[in-house]
């Protein structure tokens, strides 16, 4: 065999093998510098909030009302609650006379449902997306329940039985499963007032007394959460309010009159928040701040921070915010989950993972028509996986800066500057 021509071939094979990997080479570096696969989304300004949440525990100034001793009988009321009224207004009518044990009962389980579902009702435009705030709600209204009906407290296990099928009712809204629960409270009532009114004439018509906002409800915390202990308060005093057990016996008053509504006397309510003194340093006696409640659609209150009430020998922190707003149909469930905004960022949005270092400047690669660029950014915060940076000035100092709408490339491989996207 001829060693010659066989080294001749294997040159050539060789060679041709060479000749292709460099053109394979070539061509894989030529598609990658002109095509990748990239995402893009369009800069925009935007406003991010930092929250927390706290148990908050709500105090006003209420006087309460109470039928005459000597009328027994149905009372048919006259206002829905948070109703604005006068002094002396008619608020309430006792209806005295051939009411049967059977109708005494029925009107007595209407009254329970009706508050009931008046405590689980929310407006439809609720907005938050996870039930994380009901779930807990639920959790240790449930587990004090059970507390306290294995220590025998029978009358106080009744009323957190109601606060926990509140509680899952406010949870089949937030889910969605129902819008709310108006039409059952309007049937309800219209049961109750043709039940009342039928039972006999009116004995009592009871008047306001004083102006103020109307509630024909009372849940025995009226003279422990009195927003006049706000004033002289130490932190010893509320650790003893919030654990306070609701009195009962305010139910009745010491003549013997049956209650029959309060009368909210003061434009100003609180609430109060136990937290640590090292997040106390996020907040300012004097400043305003904004206040989220949940549990009311959302709603968001402006606030007055009254007092912060510190303690020498104690790490926690109360406080105190005040405010005069009343917001229609509002939910004054004593203690409720708040959330208060503590910062505010304004910037633009820029995902974390977006933002590379070139040449030793922090910022994003965009995509300027069809070449990808580089800008610069100045991030202000950091939030839940995004940057908030510094808005672009059109000075020439921020000629190299991201701006607005530009198209940040939040998804490629191989970026550089210059690098032509088909």
């Amino acid at each position: 065999m001829d060693i010659k021509y066989l080294i001749g071939v294997l040159k050539y094979v060789l060679s041709t093998l060479f000749s292709i990997g460099i053109a394979v080479f070539l061509m894989y570096h030529i598609i990658n510098s002109i095509s990748t696969e990239i995402e893009t989304s369009s800069i925009v300004f935007t406003t991010q909030e930092e929250v927390t949440a706290y148990d908050a525990y709500i105090f006003r100034s209420e006087s309460l009302l109470y039928t005459d001793p000597s009328v027994d009988g149905n009372m048919n009321f006259l206002c829905e609650d948070g109703t604005r009224v006068s002094a002396n207004d008619e608020v309430c009518q006792v209806y005295a006379g051939n009411t049967s044990e059977e109708e005494g009962r029925a009107i007595q389980d209407i009254e329970r449902k009706l508050n009931l579902l008046k405590n689980s009702n929310l407006d439809e435009s609720i907005n938050y997306s996870d039930t994380q705030l009901i779930d807990t709600s639920i959790y240790n209204a449930y587990y004090t329940l059970l507390t306290r009906m294995a220590e025998g407290s029978s009358g106080y296990a009744m009323a957190k039985s109601d606060e926990l099928i509140a509680a899952m009712n406010q949870r089949q809204i937030v889910t969605k499963h129902v819008e709310n629960y108006d039409a059952e409270i309007e049937a309800l009532e219209k049961q109750r007032t043709a039940l009342v009114t039928s039972s006999g004439t009116i004995a009592q018509t009871v008047y306001s007394g004083k102006s103020g906002f109307y509630y024909s409800d009372i849940d025995g915390f009226e003279n422990i959460f009195d927003s006049k202990k706000i004033a002289n308060m130490t932190l010893d005093q509320f650790d003893k309010l919030v654990s306070s057990d609701a009195d009962m016996s305010l139910q009745k008053n010491a003549a013997g009159g049956v209650n029959c509504g309060k009368i909210v006397t003061d434009y100003n309510w609180y609430i109060g928040c136990r937290i640590t003194n090292e997040d106390s340093r996020a907040f300012t006696e004097g400043y305003t701040y904004t206040v989220i409640f949940p549990y009311n659609s959302d709603i968001r209150i402006t606030m007055v921070l009254d007092r912060i009430i510190l303690q020498a020998d104690d790490n926690r922190v109360v406080l105190v915010f005040r405010t005069n707003t009343i917001p229609e149909h509002f939910n004054f469930l004593r203690r409720q989950t708040v959330q208060i905004v503590t910062s505010t960022y304004e910037g633009y949005k820029v995902p974390i993972e977006s933002v590379r270092i070139l040449d030793g400047i922090q910022g994003v690669y965009i995509l300027e028509g069809y070449v990808v660029q580089f800008r610069r950014i100045e991030p202000i915060r950091e939030i839940n996986g995004f940057f908030i940076c510094r808005e672009n000035d059109g000075s020439t100092e921020d000629a190299d800066m991201l701006a607005l709408y530009d198209r940040i490339i939040t998804k490629g491989k191989n970026l550089y500057v210059g690098k032509i996207i088909s």
